[in-house]
């Protein structure tokens, strides 16, 4: 199974990734599974994306550059390009794109998979949003929440996970505590946690990455087993997202 087949991706869909974990790897993987599959896609932020990330597309425009034109030209000769805001000279990175600049992308290519990734984890696996985040714009029809499996067991602190206070405050456990599948669960479903921002009408698909690392897929299945109690959960999906073999488990009610 790809992950197009486990999240239900259409050939239009609009997609965020929110969370820790392996988003930009995960929303780099369903954008070649697209081409693969005969569609296209567009990949961007809302947030910011580093060098190293930006090199992994086939092809990268700059906001300032965007057109219908220019983005059109990119997808025909690739079927696959990065939008992508002003680059900082020094460091690589760049930044998100404006929600006028999304609008027009979808405006411009209504046939095409929009996939974004909406916030930033600090390369941590595990995350809660602060105030100003996740910028999910309103026309995203499949929000996923992604969180490495490898935080498992580790402490709650801020060397495993971004905004720990955010994630005690949201879970109820205290700082420290080892990261359990109830903390994860409670945190993911929550609507100020992997659920903010989720536009109405929008699934929430759960993607626990990196599962391969664990001796045991016990937790991931716990995990994915509360996730479901929450009605606004559509699945979870258990993963190896750099492996040949992305799809490990669809857990579904």
């Amino acid at each position: 199974m790809r992950l197009t087949d486990a999240f239900g991706v259409a050939r239009d869909e609009v997609v965020a990734f929110v969370g820790g974990g392996g988003k930009t790897t995960a929303m780099f993987r369903l954008a070649g599974e697209m081409v693969e599959k005969g569609g296209r896609a567009i990949t961007t932020t809302t947030t910011h994306i580093f060098a190293a990330q930006i090199a992994l597309a086939p092809a990268h425009v700059a906001a300032a550059e965007a057109t219908q034109a220019s983005v059109s030209a990119a997808l025909s000769a690739h079927g696959h390009v990065l939008v992508i805001g002003a680059t900082d000279a020094g460091s690589g990175r760049a930044g998100g794109v404006a929600p006028d600049l999304f609008r027009s992308l979808r405006a411009w290519c209504p046939g095409v998979c929009l996939l974004n990734e909406a916030d930033g984890s600090r390369m941590r696996p595990f995350k809660a949003p602060a105030a100003h985040e996740p910028v999910i714009p309103a026309e995203t029809t499949l929000v996923i929440p992604v969180v490495g499996a490898d935080v498992f067991g580790k402490p709650l602190d801020d060397v495993n996970v971004h905004r720990p206070e955010r994630v005690s405050d949201l879970s109820g456990a205290p700082l420290g505590a080892s990261i359990t599948p109830e903390i994860v669960a409670r945190v993911l479903a929550h609507p100020d946690g992997g659920r903010k921002g989720v536009p109405a009408g929008a699934r929430v698909v759960v993607l626990i990455n990196k599962v391969e690392r664990l001796p045991d897929r016990a937790p991931a299945r716990e995990t994915a087993e509360r996730l479901l109690r929450e009605p606004a959960i559509h699945s979870v999906v258990l993963a190896a997202v750099r492996g040949e073999k992305p799809v490990l488990e669809l857990c579904t009610r």
